[in-house]
């Protein structure tokens, strides 16, 4: 008998029935239990789930960030399993399943509680990342210790241990009350496991809403928003509308979050009815589930494995809901028990509680912009000498370009550059930024780049200035090409064909003006809606493009890109094509003209959405609930003038914004 137990005192005399949850006894939680592990297997039992995204998805990503021990565990179990996936997934749902099941038969429920302790446990470490904790990303908003991680724990409370209720608690067979006689106490531990599991998940989550990426003006709106590509469309339409609300306030509300998780935490450790913490708990756990945890974690999506961690901190609340409350004047609350017989255990645990607060809400915010953010309102022109960053033509070449090309100033050449790297930098002092992604050079096909291109229009103001280069510079560094090497000049018939190609794209796509049209004709945004440049992608002409192992076809264009003005005029910059997964060999059918890209600074949702493979919720640093992944291979149509033409690869995001501007004042 622990402490907690024996002085959680008791009066038989004067107590009084308890509040009312539909989980009144330990069996109940175990059948509960059993139904969210068959609920999981059904979902690993998913096709997508058998393919060769599924390591790389949920297992190999959670490398990303991790101590080096951690992340070369990970890292190596996934290239163990990668070989026979699809063996190792059935192995994977049929012990779910097999946990499920055992736990709805009762001679089975011991035996089923064991394995699935020791499953939660290394699915926890290679599913989940240990929850990304380690990380300094993870948020309770986006499902933080994880969902594998309060199956576990629940099932120490599911366990069979105790068949008489009456007996716990006390020495003396007294009748339990408070949360002592909830079903979470009958199981392993008795009454101080559910309480220190609830404390310790919400003081986590306090800790976690002030480490300093959660804590930005921005982390609350770019967890919720990011949860919204992929979504059915009201979904979507809600999860940005709440999104935007804290778009300004995110780092008063992280501190709102953390100081209210603590009096959650707190509370059933110091009141004798604990009743109205648990259900604020289960309120805010709900909230979070249906924001930052996408309502479902993604079951709805094919790509989903649970239904993340909100439902089942809901039910840790109702398993911890007292069966009997005491009326006794002379109960003492759980903490004041334990200090008066383990003192050094409450003053150091109460001591390391402050200093993880103090250390993670103290801790500097880092840099949101770059260090090119300085440059407000920037202007390009050609002339070095001006005022304004300009372009240089100067043939500024990185370290590894190909020898095959001789720079972008009109110089004869063999052969156009196909490389990761730039050969035209913009700049100050040979310090600049890309002008037009990765290979400039190649990227206007037939290298009609514009070395004086300069934009005309009024200066950005000084905030979207910033913005744009902060998060959407698009350098060489953060562009990656399909095909690389030197290629051949274009031939006469691929300058047509890419003229017609040109041509046929901006036809198809001249309808959809404005972003309401698009989203009528089943476009919908992959990426943040508060930020200037927006992608929107069909999910149906992905499919069928895919299916039919299609693209570049102007017929079934797959995306469209956006840019907001500072009038708030949304101008079509660009149409998109992706690069399906079922195409093995990257099309070029216009020799270099047409080039494949990925922008591989961009984050994405842990889980991804099998219908839309292109979804992009920020740049990195990603926030919390989120992970750096590579975008598909794409290439565009612009629709603006930038620098380097309608088949410019990816210009940074500001001059994408800025040739709208020139777009929008030519017609008027």
């Amino acid at each position: 008998m622990t402490p907690l137990q024996e002085d959680d005192v008791l009066a038989t005399e004067e107590s009084a029935p308890g509040s009312f949850s539909p989980i009144r006894t330990q069996r109940t939680l175990q059948i509960v239990l059993g139904l969210f592990w068959i609920l999981d297997a059904a979902l690993q039992y998913q096709p997508y789930m058998f393919g060769k995204n599924f390591v790389p998805t949920f297992i190999t990503a959670n490398a990303s960030g991790q101590p080096a021990p951690i992340a070369w565990l990970i890292t190596t179990a996934g290239h163990f399993i990668s070989p026979d996936v699809a063996v190792w997934n059935v192995f994977f749902a049929t012990i779910q399943l097999v946990i499920g099941a055992g736990l709805l038969y009762r001679r089975t429920v011991r035996p089923a509680l064991a394995v699935s302790i020791v499953w939660s446990l290394s699915v926890w470490v290679f599913g989940e990342g240990l929850g990304m904790i380690l990380t300094g990303t993870a948020s309770a908003l986006t499902g933080a210790p994880g969902s594998v991680f309060m199956y576990g724990v629940l099932a120490l409370m599911a366990w069979p241990r105790v068949k008489d209720r009456h007996a716990v608690g006390t020495d003396s067979g007294d009748e339990a009350t408070g949360i002592a006689s909830s079903p979470a106490a009958q199981g392993l531990g008795g009454v101080v496991t559910p309480l220190v599991v609830w404390s310790g998940y919400w003081i986590l989550a306090a800790v976690l809403f002030v480490l300093p990426v959660n804590r930005t003006q921005t982390s609350i709106s770019s967890a919720i928003t990011g949860m919204a590509p992929g979504t059915p469309e009201w979904y979507s339409h809600f999860l940005t509308r709440v999104g935007h609300s804290f778009s300004s306030i995110g780092t008063q509300s992280a501190w709102v979050l953390a100081i209210v998780s603590l009096i959650i935490g707190l509370g059933p450790l110091v009141v004798w009815r604990p009743g109205i913490f648990l259900a604020a708990g289960g309120l805010l756990s709900a909230l979070m589930w249906i924001t930052g945890q996408g309502f479902l974690g993604g079951v709805l999506t094919g790509s989903g494995t649970d239904p993340n961690t909100g439902p089942l901190v809901i039910v840790l609340a109702l398993a911890m809901a007292p069966t009997v409350l005491s009326l006794s004047p002379t109960w003492r609350s759980p903490i004041a028990a334990l200090l008066g017989r383990r003192p050094a255990i409450v003053l150091g645990g109460g001591t390391a509680i402050l200093c993880a607060l103090i250390l993670a809400g103290t801790y500097p915010v880092g840099a949101q912009e770059s260090s090119s953010t300085s440059m407000s309102g920037m202007t390009m022109s050609g002339s070095s000498g001006s005022s304004g960053m300009s372009m240089s033509g100067s043939g500024t070449q990185t370290e590894g370009t190909a020898s095959c090309t001789k720079g972008n100033n009109g110089v004869a050449r063999s052969g156009l550059d196909v490389t990761n790297t730039p050969n035209m930098v913009m700049g100050r002092g040979g310090i600049g930024m890309n002008m037009n992604g990765a290979d400039a050079t190649a990227a206007a096909g037939l290298n009609a780049t514009k070395v004086d291109w300069s934009y005309t229009g009024p200066a950005l103001p000084a905030a979207l200035s910033q913005e744009l280069l902060a998060q959407g510079n698009n350098g060489p560094d953060q562009i990656h090409m399909a095909v690389t090497g030197c290629a051949a000049e274009p031939t006469f018939s691929q300058q047509i064909g890419a003229t017609q190609y040109v041509q046929a794209t901006t036809l198809a796509v001249a309808p959809y003006t404005t972003p309401a049209l698009a989203v009528a004709a089943g476009y919908v945004a992959v990426s943040p809606t508060n930020y200037p440049v927006v992608y929107y992608v069909n999910p149906t002409i992905v499919a069928a493009n895919a299916v039919a192992k299609r693209t570049l076809d102007p017929q079934f264009v797959d995306g469209l890109v956006y840019a907001e003005t500072p009038s708030g005029q949304q101008v079509l910059a660009a149409g998109l094509y992706l690069l399906p997964a079922t195409v093995d060999k990257v099309p070029m059918p216009y020799g270099p003209l047409v080039q494949w890209h990925q922008r591989t600074n961009v984050c994405g949702p842990t889980t991804p959405v099998a219908s839309s493979p292109l979804l992009i919720t920020g740049v990195t640093p990603c926030a919390s609930g989120t992970v750096q992944r590579a975008t598909p291979y794409m290439t565009m149509v612009w629709q603006v003038p930038v620098a380097g033409g309608p088949l410019a690869i990816q210009p940074p995001d500001i001059q994408i914004v800025e040739a709208s501007i020139m777009a929008e004042a030519a017609t008027g």
